[in-house]
């Protein structure tokens, strides 16, 4: 029985677990060594239940706890080949644990894995299809500036997905943010707005999508209950209703251990 488990989603640090109690897969190490431990354990699981790492991208909130926690666990690393290059090239990864370039699809411990590019200001930034052993299908996808066609073709029919709802587009206007900052974040190799997502759920649930996971919230520019008031609202004003059509988290900041069992 596969699960979807968050470690930790925000502007500050990114981590997921896919898998089962015999092992799976950790999406981005943006997670400090000794916070990493304790938040498996939060869901019953340990170092050794991470088969492999795989990375979205090189930015410091997704490869912060890289490094060490594929060093210390002995833990492979997956990720495209100009993602690790730039990891390797500043020093942020330092060769000496296994590294396996992403070409195509992957498989680990049963787990197909088929990364799909994502619009996003670092090289080699992808999102990721997962197959599960027991037949369920997955996307992960965060750090985008829009839906793209390979995007959209790559978490399309999934059953489950996460999805970036990064800034209330309100609050990052009027926000602290510097006007360089502004135009990053909204621009289309930025961040996803909680509109875009929107109206993005609605294509994936028409698809199939019944498990909804709201990632990647900004701190600053964000709040949970507008996040997910704005994909719910939106969902009911296109007649898809919650609880019936579809069932929807958010992602906290650091996790305290709730698991999500997926399912067809």
């Amino acid at each position: 029985m596969s699960f979807y488990y968050n470690l930790c989603s925000s502007s500050s640090g990114n981590a997921s677990f896919l898998g089962d109690a015999e092992g799976g897969i950790l999406f981005d190490a943006g997670v400090g060594i000794r916070n990493f431990k304790k938040l498996l354990e939060a869901a019953g699981l340990t170092p050794d239940s991470v088969r492999a790492i795989f990375l979205t991208h090189e930015h410091s909130d997704h490869v912060k706890g890289l490094e060490a926690i594929s060093c210390r666990h002995g833990i492979p690393v997956y990720g495209t080949e100009a993602t690790l290059r730039s990891l390797l090239d500043s020093g942020r990864l330092s060769g000496s644990q296994e590294i396996q370039v992403l070409d195509g699809p992957a498989r680990v411990c049963g787990y197909e894995i088929h990364p799909f590019p994502t619009s996003h200001d670092s090289p080699g930034s992808v999102g990721y299809r997962v197959h599960t052993p027991d037949g369920v299908t997955a996307g992960i996808c965060t750090d985008l500036g829009y839906v793209s066609q390979p995007v959209l073709q790559g978490i399309l029919g999934c059953d489950f997905v996460m999805l970036e709802s990064n800034y209330d587009e309100e609050m990052l206007e009027t926000g602290p943010y510097p006007y360089f900052l502004k135009k990053r974040i909204a621009g289309r190799q930025g961040h996803l707005s909680n509109r875009q997502c929107a109206e993005t759920l609605e294509k994936l649930i028409r698809s199939g999508t019944r498990q909804i996971a709201l990632a990647h919230l900004s701190e600053h520019n964000n709040l949970p209950q507008l996040a997910l008031e704005s994909a719910t609202d939106y969902l009911a004003r296109q007649g898809i209703r919650q609880g019936d059509d579809y069932e929807i988290d958010v992602l906290p900041k650091v996790s305290q251990g709730k698991v999500t069992v997926l399912a067809c």
